[in-house]
């Protein structure tokens, strides 16, 4: 046997997607690591055997809750993940008894075992009943999404968009309430859970499948941690394809990131500057509802300044959009900077910009 002893160090990789469960292993991994300290610190066999008991009696709490969970959504596998249980058990008494024998077992044995059991069982068991879960889920949103799919309209959606939108054709309002519906449903609502649907209902970019991950999304917007802006991020990035779910999206959930953690509007500003023109028109449309109540003023325009010259049509309508809003509550800044840069600026921008002015601010503003 491997005289190396080696902590269990926890990884987004080991996450099952459920905070319930998530939270047990990362317990577990700290008794295993208490496990691991007390061979390095040779502190003896007994002290060894109580956290090993200690782990075993957690492993069962864990095993009871994780057997529930399997159960409330009906996973076919529920009975060979039982076993691997009641197998690990057994294997954990044995070291236990054996302690109180003279022929006590090899302590490097037993952290190897149960080092390499749990990354095995939850990176390749574990993950198994989470897919299951997830695929039901969805199952379960496109079945009721197709019920109510509407061809005609979705041939008359289309022409909101100059690029092709797969889409069921269903009204808005008809989307939110499925949203909201299914949510209600979920038996776990934990941030970690949503965001894995939510990168599924992205991946498909059909509409009204983002539309209900913008929902859910903003839905975990009082969880928000400042890393959530990497998710944000690659869902803009590998899954955005049109104008509504990018301002749907941006304005609710990123706007509501923003507001949450101000000192990350850098990173929007680091959006601007992106090949990507969704990210681009994010960075923008992202502090529109901010905007309404006047905040972010000169990050704003730090964006808008990015964006000046940006020659395509639906980012020059984001940024000019933000103005718009902007104009609301600071409307001589607004004005000032139109005035400042209407030589430079694409005309749609300004138009955007100078729409709630009053009459003579527009003439002046859109003199040549």
């Amino acid at each position: 046997m491997d005289h190396k002893i080696e902590k269990i160090e926890w990884s987004s990789e080991m996450s099952i997607g459920s905070k319930i469960i998530d939270d047990d292993h990362k317990t577990l991994f700290s008794i295993y690591n208490s496990l691991a300290d007390c061979v390095l610190e040779q502190k003896g066999n007994r002290s060894f055997a109580e956290i090993l008991s200690a782990m075993t009696d957690y492993s069962l709490t864990h095993f009871k809750k994780e057997e529930q969970y399997m159960e409330s959504f009906s996973y076919p596998g529920i009975d060979g993940h039982k076993e691997f249980h009641k197998e690990y058990i057994k294997s954990v008494a044995f070291f236990n008894s054996r302690f109180l024998s003279s022929n006590p077992p090899d302590v490097y044995e037993v952290t190897h075992f149960l080092k390499t059991w749990w990354e095995n069982h939850i990176l390749n068991i574990d993950k198994k009943y989470e897919d299951f879960k997830l695929s039901s889920i969805l199952s379960i949103i496109r079945q009721e999404l197709q019920s109510m799919s509407n061809r005609e309209h979705a041939a008359s959606g289309q022409q909101f968009f100059k690029e092709k939108v797969k889409m069921y054709g269903i009204r808005s309002a008809d989307v939110t309430k499925i949203a909201k519906s299914q949510y209600k449903s979920l038996l776990h609502k934990d941030k970690s859970s949503i965001f894995g649907i939510c990168s599924k209902l992205f991946e498909s970019q059909i509409l009204e499948e983002s539309m209900i991950a913008c929902e859910w999304s903003y839905m975990k917007r009082k969880e928000f941690e400042e890393e959530d802006i990497d998710t944000f991020f690659f869902w803009l990035s590998n899954h955005v394809t049109n104008w509504a779910v990018c301002d749907t999206f941006c304005n609710h959930t990123v706007g509501a990131f923003a507001e949450r953690f101000p000192n990350k509007i850098s990173v929007l500003k680091s959006w601007a500057h992106n090949p990507n023109k969704w990210l681009r028109r994010a960075a923008a449309v992202s502090l529109i509802v901010p905007a309404r109540a006047g905040k972010f003023l000169s990050q704003s325009i730090q964006i808008c300044d990015i964006l000046l010259t940006d020659t395509d049509d639906m980012v020059q309508k984001g940024y000019g959009w933000l103005l718009k809003v902007l104009s609301d509550t600071h409307q001589k800044e607004v004005f000032e900077y139109v005035m400042a840069n209407k030589e430079s600026m694409p005309r749609t921008s300004l138009r955007y910009a100078i729409e709630k002015m009053p009459g003579d601010l527009k003439k002046i503003a859109m003199q040549k």
